[in-house]
């Protein structure tokens, strides 16, 4: 058994709970970001041990927001 990556580059539909802000607590209910964290829940569900997984809103920019997607803490405010 290995460590594995997986990357996705994607435009649209993502940013919910615009209202949540630095270091406020995600619940990630619906849509794009709700799709991620529950690819995270069922990596662990089938045996994977989750180091770090992170939805990045606008990366590389200064508008740049990141949702942990294992403590569910956002860094950066919309």
């Amino acid at each position: 058994m290995g460590t594995f990556n997986v990357n996705v580059t994607a435009v649209g539909g993502h940013g919910e709970q615009r209202d949540r802000g630095d270091g406020e607590i995600l619940s990630f209910p619906f849509g794009i970001d709700g799709i991620c964290k529950r690819f995270v829940e069922e990596l662990k569900q089938n045996g994977c041990r989750v180091g770090e997984a992170k939805l990045t809103h606008w990366p590389g920019t200064t508008s740049q927001v990141v949702d942990d997607l294992v403590s569910g803490v956002r860094k950066g405010s919309f």
